[in-house]
Parts: C-alpha cells; sequence; structure tokens
C-alpha cells in the first residue's frame, strides 16, 4: 500500500523490490490490496495495481500446509497481539513457506523475527 501511496515507507518497499533478486506475494495481500483500491477509487484502479504486483513478484501458492501453518501462527499470536487477524497469519505463513522475510507497515508484525518493518 505504502508503495502506491508514494510514502517514504513507499519509496523504502521500490528500494527492497529493485535489489530483490525474486520478490513474492501472496493472495491474501492481492486481495488487500484489491479491496482498498476498489472501494477507494473502483475496480478498475484495483485491477491494474494487483497487475502490477503480479508483473514484479511471484505468488506463493496457499495450500493445505500453508494454511495450517496460518492456523498455528493466528492461535499462538492472537492472544497477544491485538487485532492480529487470519489475513495477517496467512501473509506469515506464505513468506515462511518460502523461507523469506515479510517487508511490512504493519503494526501486527512489529517484533516478528521474520518481518521486517518499514
Amino acid at each position: 500500500m505504502e508503495y502506491f501511496e508514494s510514502t517514504k515507507k513507499g519509496q523504502k518497499v521500490k528500494a527492497s523490490l529493485d535489489a530483490a533478486g525474486v520478490a513474492y506475494t501472496s493472495p491474501t495481500v492481492l486481495a488487500e490490496v484489491f479491496s482498498k483500491y476498489a472501494r477507494a477509487r473502483g475496480e478498475d484502479d484495483a485491477r491494474a495495481r494487483v497487475e502490477f504486483i503480479l508483473e514484479q513478484c511471484a505468488v506463493v501458492e496457499e495450500d493445505a500446509d500453508v494454511g495450517v501453518e496460518a492456523g498455528r501462527i493466528h492461535a499462538a499470536m492472537k492472544p497477544n497481539v491485538r487485532g492480529f487477524g487470519l489475513a495477517d497469519a496467512f501473509i506469515l505463513a506464505a513468506a515462511r513457506a518460502r523461507g523469506v522475510r515479510v517487508l511490512t507497515g504493519d503494526p501486527h508484525f512489529a517484533g516478528v523475527e521474520d518481518a521486517d518493518m518499514l
């Protein structure tokens, strides 16, 4: 989201994407981006943003193993992190499935060892 809003954090995202050999995203991130921009600017704008992400990133498939891992993460995090949702858990599980880090400005990920905060 920061990338599309051209914020200082978005500039960090751009630099990270430019430096990465391969960047990954999850279907959950695509859903969040589409929802936000469909509500704010319409479906055509939302679709264009998702297509841009798909040009830049490989999609981590969310299979049964990722689903179970997301449930495990959610069960562990929810009691300790107010507002930590299943979407957050799926994003973290998808990253772990690929052995990559989450780059995020979402405060729910503060203190998560495999997340880099913007």
